[in-house]
């Protein structure tokens, strides 16, 4: 029977040591720069935004989302501290991507009694749902969360 040693002391044992800790200090930097991977709400694709919007219970009017791209401030101003209250709210966080390019697709809804022009904006950075809201774009309009709707049934049964 043959004793394999392994000394710290060993040059080949340091180079590896060396190495294992190189490969890991690298896996941590690529770690950091790109994030863990976010579990969020699917929304790279057309269908799986409408589909989101359904589940909250709105119906999109049309089968196409307008697409603009914003930059979000490194300084939130008020107006938008304000406005991400209605965001954390509904579980986002748009604080998160200060500073980020993201992308803003809008429709027009067709149950929204009160309002025939009433709207709903999905932000998306990455492929993945990030906030949004319903709102009227009408002088005398109104801003909700998205999940407005089910709020609403949730106190209607009870």
């Amino acid at each position: 029977m043959k004793f394999i040693s392994i000394s710290p002391r060993d040059p080949k044992v340091r180079r590896i040591g060396v190495g294992l800790l190189a490969a890991l200090v690298l896996l941590g930097a690529v770690w950091i720069v790109t994030g863990l991977p976010d579990r969020g709400i699917p929304g790279k694709t057309e269908d799986e935004r409408l589909e989101y919007l359904r589940s909250l219970g709105w119906e999109p009017c049309c089968s196409h989302m307008d697409e603009k791209s914003i930059l979000l401030p490194k300084e939130f101003p008020d107006v938008l501290k304000n406005y991400n209250e209605i965001q954390l709210a509904q579980g986002f966080d748009l604080t998160k991507y200060a500073g980020k390019e993201i992308k803003m697709y809008t429709c027009g809804l067709s149950n929204f009694p009160e309002d025939p022009n009433a709207q709903c904006s999905l932000y998306v950075y990455r492929g993945k749902i990030i906030g949004g809201d319903v709102h009227s774009p009408g002088i005398n309009g109104f801003m909700l969360p998205l999940n407005y709707r089910q709020a609403e049934q949730m106190k209607e049964n009870g």
